[in-house]
């Protein structure tokens, strides 16, 4: 296929052409072999387009202006999936099934049909879904074969009451989230190389020494490969705060208790925050994410509180793993999620944020971890600890490495048993943007914990992060050197909520008037300066 395929929700206009394309689709079938056993003006048919389209659970795939596949996503299952042990055990608005799932027959090789599945899937996880389901005729042979390619597991063969239709038998499929997510991960695409040369040779041309600007022109560089254009635009941005409670403030290593979380999160949605405040001032647009407060909030009306709450607080990993690793990984969805749905508002920039009491011990926690370095190279006093305070923190997270890391065998079992709920949802931040396209700036050690997370788990993540400041927690300089990301701001700032993203955003806004507004040396009849040496651009951070 040459042309872009896209996906999107069905709308009204939409029912006349997803007829015509179940019509023709059915006749094929009935002219050839009738692998699915559908009847033509019986089913699919105008019922279904409408009532996928009225509840906002049909989705079409077009190209060129014209759609040649449909699928419908919601949580109806047939009674007969109630008798059978499923892998997963979810209730029932945490299950996804598939339905009427076709690619018109013209299209059948173009990889729509694969790249219609891979859509469920992400859209499962957006959905904070458990689970994926679908039934398919047992003699469909082709649809069991593109299932079983996808990763779905085969569950039982069921009747469904359509015995009269020739249709007695029918088999069942599975796919986890978790399944869904490694399948998200597995296709994140590289940036584009020539997007990137032309931002390259765009800075050659401006009217200044070459790379003058330093990182700042590397990080425009890797925008535009990110973007895929070099006609870079960051003018609508957004700072995510994932807020979370910790069950280990339990163990005295804060020096405030986690009601203030709580405060803080509704604080900002009333645009009352250190960070709300230079956000106004940067041009950002704040949204505060409950994923895990413990509990309920308010929402004010400056900044709009995003609910994906998932637990009242994580439990002490002192005494227990802080969360399931179901748990983290419906977490690290979530954060995707989010990422998902500011891409759709047309946000160019994501800048990452968090509050939670106690969420400085659980980062030093999961970095030690993940870097598999003493804690006491990884922890800091937060917001205040004092050296008793700080020899406790040390004391609780050494023992925890210590109980817990022969069983944790990736990022998600480290999260899940030392992590928070912020932590993972901040690593799905990351891992959404890779999938989105959108650069991620990473703030300080807690944000720069969650990034090195999300590459653990999809090296490939990396290229769609930017590094803006350098905290001044111990582990702050050790986590970007590992990341192999160059920050561009040093200010010893730990304050958390994302401030020393924000605060680097005037940096790029600056750059940008650069690349975009200065006179090039043809402007003003000047020779070129030549480079001297190979030069290191942002797609070798």
């Amino acid at each position: 296929m040459t042309e872009e395929l896209n996906i999107r929700r069905g709308v009204s206009e939409d029912i006349p052409e997803l007829v015509r394309l179940y019509d023709e689709t059915v006749g094929h079938l009935e002219s050839h072999i009738n692998y699915p056993g559908w009847k033509k003006g019986v089913y699919p048919g105008r019922d279904a387009a409408e009532e996928g389209v009225e509840t906002g659970t049909l989705y079409v795939a077009e190209t060129g202006g014209r759609i040649i596949g449909s699928i419908i996503l919601n949580g109806k299952q047939e009674a007969a999936y109630n008798g059978v042990s499923w892998g997963v055990e979810a209730e029932p608005d945490e299950v996804m099934v598939i339905h009427t799932f076709l690619v018109h027959p013209n299209f059948r090789k173009s990889g729509a049909g694969k790249f219609l599945m891979e859509f469920a899937e992400l859209q499962a996880l957006r959905e904070g879904k458990k689970t994926i389901r679908l039934d398919v005729y047992e003699k469909n042979e082709p649809a069991v074969r593109l299932y079983e390619r996808q990763g779905y597991r085969y569950v039982a063969t069921v009747d469904l009451g359509l015995g009269s239709w020739g249709l007695p038998w029918f088999k069942l499929y599975e796919r986890t989230a978790e399944e869904c997510l490694n399948g998200v991960m597995s296709r994140i695409s590289p940036l584009s190389a020539d997007a990137m040369e032309l931002a390259s040779l765009t800075w050659s041309h401006v009217a200044k020494p070459l790379y003058s600007l330093g990182i700042l022109e590397e990080d425009v560089i890797k925008i535009a490969g990110i973007s895929e254009t070099q006609h870079v635009d960051i003018g609508k941005r957004a700072l995510i705060i994932m807020c979370s409670d910790n069950g280990i403030v339990e163990e005295g290593v804060t020096q405030t208790g986690q009601e203030v979380t709580a405060v803080v999160t509704e604080n900002m949605t009333d645009g009352n925050s250190s960070v709300c405040l230079m956000a106004d001032r940067a041009g950002v647009d704040v949204f505060p994410v409950d994923i895990g407060v413990s509990r309920d909030l308010r929402s004010g009306t400056r900044n709009t509180l995003i609910r994906k709450k998932l637990a009242y607080g994580t439990k002490n990993f002192h005494k227990e793993p802080a969360m399931t690793r179901e748990n983290a990984v419906s977490a690290i969805a979530a954060g995707i999620s989010v990422a998902g749905e500011l891409k759709e508002k047309g946000y160019r920039l994501i800048a990452t944020g968090e509050m939670g009491i106690g969420n400085t011990t659980t980062s030093s926690a999961v970095a030690a971890m993940l870097l598999d370095r003493d804690p006491a190279e990884m922890t800091g006093r937060g917001a205040g600890l004092s050296d008793e305070g700080l020899m406790k923190k040390i004391s609780v997270i050494r023992e925890a490495v210590k109980r817990y890391g022969p069983e944790c065998r990736d990022a998600i079992d480290v999260i899940a048993h030392v992590g928070g709920l912020d932590l993972a949802g901040l690593t799905g931040v990351f891992l959404g943007g890779a999938v989105y396209r959108i650069p991620v700036l990473i703030d300080g050690f807690i944000s720069g914990t969650a990034a090195l997370a999300a590459v653990k788990l999809a090296l490939p993540a990396r290229d769609y992060m930017l590094a803006t400041h350098v905290s001044a927690e111990p582990a702050g300089r050790l986590l970007l050197d590992e990341l192999g990301l160059k920050p561009f701001v040093a200010a010893g700032m730990c304050l958390g909520e994302g401030t020393g993203a924000v605060a680097s955003i005037p940096l790029l806004d600056m750059a940008l008037e650069v690349y975009t507004k200065m006179s090039t040396f043809q402007d003003i009849q000047i020779e070129e300066y030549k480079p001297l040496a190979p030069q290191t651009n942002s797609g070798a951070h």
